[in-house]
């Protein structure tokens, strides 16, 4: 989130599932150990500018295209309102837990901010992981060239590409989930809700009852799945053994906020999910939740610390 909220990946954030792993240890199965980082989930610049709501103009030709009815079309006015302006600022805020019954649940969570550039597209993300237990860690992650670089604390920097789920697990970049959305937004339910700062349209996509073996071909659920898989590694390392088909995803809950005010830009991105692992004839409760607010323009640049190439 935020992901600052996850499980142990090797060094992304890891939710903290350190609790319900020595539960899980405690019944004879191995110990798992490490401490607990959240998820989910893009440093702040000196030279940014982020008003305290989204700014700028929309541009004309925008302005002048016909309403939008289906998600798909807003989806694609939201996309052209973000690129009419060379960056945007975003504030994160994300949590995880893992809850086994008759235990305290394991928890983190996550806050950062995100400086996301356009042209060129580039990411800047400051954000600290606060663990159940009152710990509180630093990160760092930049995204220039399509690679990644995330450094935790005062180690040393990770560097991959963006396909590697160890990377793209801590990255959190709203307009890059803007353009996944496009390929399973029709299956979005569109509402619009007025307020005193204007209209704003919401896409809102639900699922639940998926096995997580076939949840793994479903679009709308390709983040779920990645941002769990680290969790479910180090619950299977403990001694867990519930295999895909009897893992279930119990909800999942996926909303864009658009402002019709500035042509349909983004105004917010929030998904949360909820899985059931079955264990000793009870579930081990994985929970997770990142929200992204636009926080205005963003006019400075993003440029790699020195030590970082």
């Amino acid at each position: 989130m935020l992901s600052g909220i996850r499980s142990s990946r090797g060094g992304h954030r890891v939710l903290g599932v350190a609790l319900v792993v020595a539960a899980v240890a405690v019944t004879g199965c191995s110990p798992l150990g490490g401490e607990p980082k959240p998820a989910r989930k893009l440093h702040a610049s000196k030279t940014a500018r982020a008003g305290s709501g989204p700014t700028g103009t929309p541009r004309s030709a925008a302005s002048a295209a016909p309403d939008p009815r289906t998600a798909a079309q807003f989806v694609a006015r939201a996309r052209r309102a973000m690129e009419d302006e060379q960056g945007w600022t975003f504030v994160l805020r994300g949590s995880e837990s893992a809850v086994m019954r008759g235990q305290a649940p394991s928890s983190a969570t996550y806050t950062a901010t995100v400086h996301r550039t356009t042209g060129p597209e580039a990411l800047q993300q400051t954000g600290t992981v606060t663990t159940g237990k009152g710990e509180r860690k630093s990160e760092v992650v930049y995204v220039v060239g399509g690679t990644g670089y995330v450094k935790d604390g005062a180690g040393a920097w990770k560097k991959g590409p963006l396909s590697d789920p160890g990377i793209a697990n801590d990255v959190e970049d709203p307009l890059a989930e803007l353009d996944a959305f496009e390929a399973y937004a029709k299956s979005a339910k569109v509402s619009r809700r007025t307020g005193a700062g204007g209209g704003l349209v919401r896409l809102q996509v639900d699922a639940s009852g998926w096995q997580l073996s076939a949840a793994r071909g479903r679009p709308a659920l390709k983040r779920a799945v990645r941002e769990v898989e680290p969790t479910l590694a180090q619950l299977r390392k403990a001694g867990v053994t519930a295999t895909d088909g009897r893992i279930t995803l119990k909800s999942f809950t996926e909303t864009w906020d658009l402002d019709a005010t500035h042509g349909y830009r983004l105004a917010s991105h929030r998904y949360a999910f909820t899985f059931l692992v079955p264990f000793q004839g009870g579930d081990i409760t994985v929970s997770q939740e990142v929200r992204a607010d636009n926080r205005g323009v963003f006019t400075g640049r993003v440029a790699l610390p020195a030590d970082a190439t």
